[in-house]
């Protein structure tokens, strides 16, 4: 096992493996709006891709849209027009998209997943399945299954006990969008998928019998609408990809689970060994489980309305990969600034701590940047970003631009670069929506333009604010200033919590604020200083 991150000793055990090509996989079904949840096994697709790079090596990441899964629900919170409950058991590829703009339900869905992935540093083959199953490859699976159905059926009741109609005695894994309704399954209280009842391989046809119509149809295979049951589907795709790895959720690959069943189906039917498991614990938000059919979801297009994307990497890509991850909105700003400080250490210009392995932080910072930087870039802290944009009523739009230039220049000790600046620009409109929709009531105000009506009661008050002023006069950095402020606080006898609330009093009209440095920074100073000489 190589030292470093995880994701090196998985690239030891593909290259051990010595396949002639080097084949990533992973899918999703586009049921409603894709979670972030997903992107954990995106990611580590991503990082292995990057670290077999690193090492020279070429590879293939498919991501595969499982479009021709049956609708079985309308999710909650996806608005659909009157009587779209009708396409309940269709294909979801051949479902109507209910807002009109794409061409399928399975489409829009899956499009609105996609369209992130690049932003997020990826670049997969996008594969939708509805049109996987048209072409040889997985017709000859198909007709592969049905000619070993028997020796599948002793596979399966290995891993599958059941009793009655889908016994191991009479299931078989191939299912038909109905030539008279177009579903491929019906739904009461349980999915009741459309399976052939009969087939002949030599005639190449297939009979089957419609659970939601009553239909009766016969059609050749290669003409017939078919698919195989999840199962043996996954297995099928293994073997045609001839995949390397595939990484899945920790319910799948559990001891006699679906990955076991697929590996031995790939092996012992289709006729390939499978690729390397690599299992991983779930993503949720805060102490929920993120389900699309139940609306509990928080999409990657949201998150890159209030984030940049390296730090969701990070959130992911960090954490061991049977460690359950928790993430919740307002934990954003403590996210970019741990991504930050990551890329700090990486350059140099902030050490580890003592615990820290500089070989791990550094493998760590390479699979979690979207884009390579020849030299360190100027980032201006998210957190200051937070204070700059609900300062509306001292800035105009442009005044915040420049303002937050002018404090990223000082940070970087020069002038910033257009692409810094950009970067900048992104992070203060990221951070404008969060504070719009997630941030905390600590983190939000709003500063009094009125005269302050709050006047200091003591001699010690007044010492306190006139210390403050000489403190802002010397252009101290954020956590300097931070610092100072409580020493004179402490000098002068007043309890830290009331002297920072005097401050807050003078300039919100309120007790209590954000954290004080970096709202003082992100005020104009000549305001600042000439509204607290105002009350002494």
């Amino acid at each position: 096992m190589s030292e470093g991150h995880w994701v090196k000793g998985i690239a030891d055990e593909i290259i051990g493996r010595g396949d002639e090509k080097i084949v990533v996989h992973t899918g999703k079904t586009p049921s409603g709006p894709i979670h972030i949840g997903a992107e954990r096994e995106q990611f580590i697709c991503s990082a292995i891709q990057k670290e077999l790079t690193r090492r020279g090596l070429e590879s293939t990441f498919n991501f595969i849209i499982d479009s021709y899964d049956p609708i079985k629900s309308i999710p909650v919170g996806v608005k659909v027009p009157i009587g779209f409950e009708e396409n309940i058991g269709k294909p979801l590829s051949d479902v109507p998209d209910p807002l009109g703009c794409h061409e399928s339900y399975a489409v829009h869905y899956a499009d609105e997943f996609v369209q992130c992935q690049s932003r997020l540093g990826l670049s997969p083959n996008v594969i939708y399945s509805h049109v996987l199953y048209q072409q040889k490859e997985m017709k000859d699976a198909i007709r592969t299954v049905l000619a070993r159905l028997d020796e599948l059926r002793i596979i399966r009741k290995r891993f599958i006990q059941e009793e009655g109609e889908n016994s191991a005695d009479d299931w078989n894994p191939v299912m038909v969008v109905c030539d008279n309704c177009g579903k491929i399954a019906s739904k009461k209280k349980e999915v009741a998928p459309n399976r052939v009842t009969s087939w002949d391989l030599r005639k190449d046809e297939v009979s089957y019998l419609c659970t939601s119509c009553g239909y009766q149809g016969t059609g050749s295979i290669s003409g017939t609408r078919l698919k195989l049951s999840w199962r043996v589907d996954w297995a099928a795709k293994w073997a045609v990809f001839k995949v390397t790895c595939e990484p899945a959720g920790k319910d799948h690959c559990v001891k006699d689970g679906a990955y076991d069943m697929g590996l031995e189906v790939c092996s012992k039917i289709f006729g390939y060994r499978g690729p390397l498991r690599v299992s991983y614990e779930w993503l949720t938000l805060g102490d929920r489980a993120m389900k699309t059919h139940k609306g509990i979801t928080f999409t990657p297009t949201e998150w890159l309305r209030i984030a940049p994307p390296e730090p969701l990497r990070y959130l992911i890509l960090s954490a061991d990969l049977m460690r359950h991850v928790s993430f919740l909105p307002e934990r954003i700003p403590d996210l970019v600034d741990n991504f930050d400080r990551l890329e700090r250490i990486y350059y140099g210009s902030e050490p580890p701590s003592g615990n820290e392995s500089i070989k791990y932080m550094r493998d760590l910072y390479e699979i979690c940047t979207v884009t390579n930087h020849s030299s360190q870039p100027g980032r201006i802290p998210y957190r200051f970003c937070v204070y700059m944009v609900q300062l509306e009523g001292l800035f105009t739009s442009g005044g915040i631009i420049s303002k937050s230039a002018d404090y990223l220049s000082k940070l970087i000790g020069r002038p910033a670069t257009e692409e810094e600046r950009e970067d900048m620009r992104a992070r203060l409109t990221n951070a404008k929506n969060w504070v719009e929709s997630y941030a905390p009531p600590n983190l939000k105000f709003q500063i009094s333009t009125e005269a302050p009506s709050y006047k200091p009661k003591s001699d010690e008050e007044r010492a306190f604010i006139g210390a403050v002023i000489k403190l802002l006069e010397k252009d101290l950095k954020e956590d300097d200033l931070q610092n100072e402020i409580f020493n004179v606080a402490r000098s002068l006898g007043l309890e830290i919590g009331e002297a920072f609330s005097l401050i807050y009093r003078i300039l919100l009209g309120s007790e209590r604020g954000p954290r004080l440095a970096p709202l003082l920074m992100a005020l104009d100073r000549d305001w600042l200083l000439d509204r607290l000489r105002s009350v002494i």
